[in-house]
């Protein structure tokens, strides 16, 4: 289990924000507005980020629920790293325009591109770029289990393929995303929590630099 490109987006100002917990009641649209703005600009000033994530990905056809857990870096401009640990070792990552995942125990990576221009806001607004607000209708989360915090459900103003919408929690003290669920065109369901979030912690570039070992197969993306 890789993350989709939607999912990228969903990472963790300090305060400033109203206090507002789900349980508490609604957000209206001027806090709605005051939260993407802080969410924004929050990630306007992070040069790096690094944190843990808990991934649970759920397919309702099937009856399937897969759990992750893993380490996230990223760094302007447009490099991401995911590391995983459980079930199985498994390391995913961008830069630049170079996509490349690996999985050690196969001995398997693929190699392919990567063209963030070709992105949604949901993505490129971790980057600084893009406002959430012009390609997403932004209202309050009402789905049951999210997390406590301003949860905003994010729908495309255009239908997007890869995505019906897309569910943050924000925490009202600090703007981070607390939890993100990504739902996609088939219904899946793809959700991350994040903790241990720290930003500007001067990430080297070579960080996000992966050569796989000699004697591993590589498979180019869109070849055989």
């Amino acid at each position: 289990m890789v993350p989709t490109l939607a999912l990228i987006a969903a990472l963790a100002a300090p305060g400033g924000l109203p206090p507002h917990e789900r349980s508490g009641g609604m957000p209206d649209a001027q806090q709605l507005h005051r939260t993407v703005a802080r969410m924004q600009d929050y990630y306007e000033r992070a040069h790096d980020l690094e944190a843990h994530f808990d991934q649970t990905f759920v397919n309702p056809l099937f009856h399937k629920t897969l759990h992750s857990t893993g380490t996230l870096e990223f760094k302007k401009p447009g490099m991401i790293r995911f590391d995983y640990d459980q079930p199985e070792p498994k390391l995913f990552v961008v830069k630049g325009d170079r996509i490349v995942t690996y999985v050690p125990a196969a001995q398997q990576a693929m190699v392919g591109s990567f063209h963030a221009d070709r992105l949604s806001a949901s993505v490129t607004f971790l980057w600084g770029r893009g406002q959430l607000e012009k390609e997403f209708a932004i209202s309050p989360a009402t789905r049951e289990g999210l997390a406590p915090g301003i949860a905003l459900e994010l729908t495309p103003r255009v239908p997007d393929p890869r995505f019906q919408r897309i569910d943050f929690v924000v925490d009202p003290k600090t703007a981070a995303v607390l939890e993100s669920v990504v739902i996609d065109g088939a219904g899946d369901e793809n959700r991350f929590d994040f903790s241990q979030v720290r930003t500007n912690l001067g990430l080297a570039d070579s960080a996000f630099e992966f050569t796989p070992p000699r004697g591993t197969q590589i498979t180019k993306l869109g070849q055989p």
